[in-house]
Order: C-alpha cells, then sequence, then structure tokens
C-alpha cells in the first residue's frame, strides 16, 4: 500500500508538470491571438482587461511551476512523500490549466472550439488544450482529493479523517 501511494504522489508532481505545459502553451497561443485580433478598431492586446488578465496568469504559471518543482525537488532529495506540495502543485496546475484554457477559447472567440479551420487548414490549440485539461484534474487523485491531502498536512489525519 506505501508503495502504491507513494506512486500516486510521485504521478502527482508529472500532471502537475502537464498542467504548467497546458497552462503555459494556452498563455502563448492567447499572446500570439491577442495581438492581431482587432476589436472597435485596436488590437484587443491593447486592451487593459487582457493585459491585466495576462498578467494575472504569467505570475499564476510561475507560482504553479514552482510548487512542482520544490515537489520535484523534495522527491530527488529521498522524501517518500513529498506532501503537501505533490499535491498543491498538482491541485493549482490542473485547476489553472482548465481555468486559463476557458480564458483561451474565449480569446479566440468562435475560433476557439475548432481544431481545424476547413477554409485554409488553420489549426487551433486551444480546443484540445480545454479539452485534455479536464483529465488532469481527474487522474492520480482528483483535485478534490487533493485538497483533502493539503487539509490533513493542516489539521492532521484525526480531524479530517
Amino acid at each position: 500500500m506505501k508503495i502504491a501511494l507513494q506512486t500516486l504522489t510521485y504521478g502527482r508532481i508529472g500532471i502537475a508538470a502537464s498542467g504548467v505545459g497546458m497552462a503555459q502553451a494556452t498563455f502563448d497561443h492567447s499572446v500570439e491571438r491577442l495581438k492581431p485580433r482587432q476589436a472597435f478598431g485596436k488590437a484587443i492586446a491593447q486592451f487593459q482587461h487582457w493585459q491585466f488578465k495576462l498578467a494575472e496568469r504569467a505570475t499564476e504559471i510561475e507560482n504553479a511551476r514552482n510548487l512542482y518543482m520544490k515537489a520535484a525537488l523534495r522527491m530527488d532529495a529521498g522524501e517518500a512523500f513529498p506532501e503537501p506540495e505533490a499535491a498543491m502543485a498538482k491541485w493549482y496546475a490542473t485547476n489553472l490549466a482548465a481555468e486559463f484554457a476557458r480564458d483561451g477559447v474565449q480569446i479566440f472567440g468562435g475560433y476557439g472550439f475548432m481544431s481545424e479551420l476547413a477554409a485554409d487548414g488553420s489549426h487551433y490549440r486551444v480546443e484540445e488544450i480545454y479539452r485534455d485539461c479536464k483529465i488532469a484534474e481527474i487522474y492520480e487523485g482528483t483535485n478534490e482529493i487533493q485538497k483533502l491531502v493539503i487539509a490533513r498536512s493542516i489539521f492532521g489525519k484525526d480531524i479530517t479523517g
């Protein structure tokens, strides 16, 4: 049982890294889309809403990256269960990926739900990221379970069950 739980803990770090990757990919695609896309006679990137939103997301991505790296460093140092960082990283990064994927769809408008545009063969990755990020919230323990693992590190198993 200990080995099985340890494997889940290690897997959470990888899933967190995957969540960061999905969020970073959404970020990169969104920045490229916001620069040329026009509304009301100017690039959408010129609107303060999107400037602030992307500033927030850049900070959140960095926070998520730092969390999974901290958990990975603890694991590399020989910690059998690098918790609560592994649970925090998995929950935070995959939650961020899902939230930002929704933003990405909004940024791309109608193209946000297309995988390929028939007229010219253009590909839009945010649809794929939006679809794929949901499973990351589920495997290696759902995000709700990650919150329980974190709560146990705060209150102890006696109180949280």
